[in-house]
């Protein structure tokens, strides 16, 4: 479990500088072009929709 929340906490950082950087792609995207396994998506999908509408929010 302690791999997945560090891989987790990876992955949401790599997220939010793509979207900073305006890569603009859904979570479901970031996740196939990460290779993210099945068993991290699971973990990780609800924190990368949170990461996602912050995003939002805070460009409006």
């Amino acid at each position: 479990m302690k791999e997945i929340k560090e891989t987790s906490e990876f992955l949401v950082t790599e997220y939010k500088d793509s979207l900073i950087n305006g890569l603009i792609e859904s979570p479901s995207q970031f996740m196939m072009r990460m290779n993210v396994e099945p068993k991290v998506e699971e973990y990780i999908r609800p924190l990368l929709n949170q990461t996602k509408q912050e995003f939002n929010d805070s460009t409006k």
